[in-house]
């Protein structure tokens, strides 16, 4: 039988992981150096395996705040106009996906931080073949994780605000939470998407796990680490370099597999849009869109 931890407390989603030992004394006696909440929990393998849960920061729902945009423009107005533009649609983008998802379901976890929106842009290959730097746009977002929730869907978003702003009639195929086709084709993506971002963030911490003999991690929406199948091995600094570059070239192979399923072919081959090309865009090209549309 596979040894699987979870990585979200089971019972309180914003709890993760943060130490794991053979004894619970152990993390008892760790407990005392954190300041978040904690758990603990017990794994009843033929080797017991215990797990520490710490949480920074409390879960609230959608309908209980509103980003008011003069709020938004106190936390941005000493920021580059790239990022205050970005930040704008991507608050917009995420108070679609509140609307459509319904706001009493829709969890936020952390607080809105912009200015990683700016090393987000700095990481992106401008200028290079379209698909890279749609991929660069979509994958950096995401791991930067600038928003409360809905970084992947918001980061697909701007993937295709990328590939529009080089080709305004490009038809992104329909991402309606209803339209299964575009579920079953998306999901894989996303999903592989959650565990090498996760495996970033927790190289050392899954290291430990794999040594005290667990097989595996699930995360909260039920995706499994296989944690054999990753190279855990390495300096926490390291793993974030080696698996920003891994999860950059997956969201790379996911813009040219949106062409051509959208049967733009032609488009593999374009130069992608300047910085500055791709700002305007996202400025002046997106006025009174309907962004629940997108979700």
């Amino acid at each position: 039988m596979a040894r699987v931890v979870h990585y979200h407390h089971p019972q309180a989603e914003n709890f993760s992981l943060k130490y794991s030992s053979a004894s619970s004394a152990d993390l008892v006696a760790r407990q005392l150096d954190l300041d978040g909440a904690t758990k603990l929990i017990g794994y009843p393998f033929t080797t017991p395996v215990y797990v520490l849960y710490e949480s920074e920061t409390e879960i609230e729902n959608a309908a209980d705040i509103d980003i008011d945009k003069e709020w938004l423009r106190d936390r941005i107005t000493e920021l580059p106009r790239s990022v205050q533009v970005v930040a704008f649609r991507l608050v917009e983008l995420l108070e679609a996906a509140v609307d459509v998802q319904e706001a009493d379901e829709f969890h936020l976890y952390k607080e809105f931080e912009p200015q990683k929106i700016q090393q987000a842009l700095n990481h992106v290959s401008w200028d290079a073949p379209l698909p890279e730097v749609a991929g660069d746009v979509m994958s950096n977002l995401i791991l930067r994780h600038s928003l409360p929730n809905a970084n992947h869907r918001t980061g697909i978003a701007m993937l295709q605000f990328c590939i529009e702003s080089v080709d305004p009639d490009f038809d992104m195929p329909r991402t309606h939470l209803d339209d299964e086709t575009w579920q079953e084709w998306v999901d894989p993506y996303i999903v592989e998407s959650k565990r090498l971002i996760t495996v970033r963030r927790n190289n050392v911490r899954f290291k430990r796990l794999a040594e005290l003999g667990v097989d595996g991690v699930e995360r909260k929406d039920g995706i499994r680490i296989q944690l054999a199948e990753f190279d855990l091995d390495m300096h926490w600094r390291e793993a974030l370099t080696t698996y920003a570059t891994q999860h950059e070239a997956h969201c790379r192979a996911f813009a040219r597999a949106t062409l051509q399923r959208a049967d733009r072919d032609a488009l593999l081959s374009r130069t992608g849009p300047t910085k500055r090309e791709f700002i305007d865009y996202l400025e002046a090209g997106l006025v009174e869109r309907d962004f629940k549309n997108l979700f």
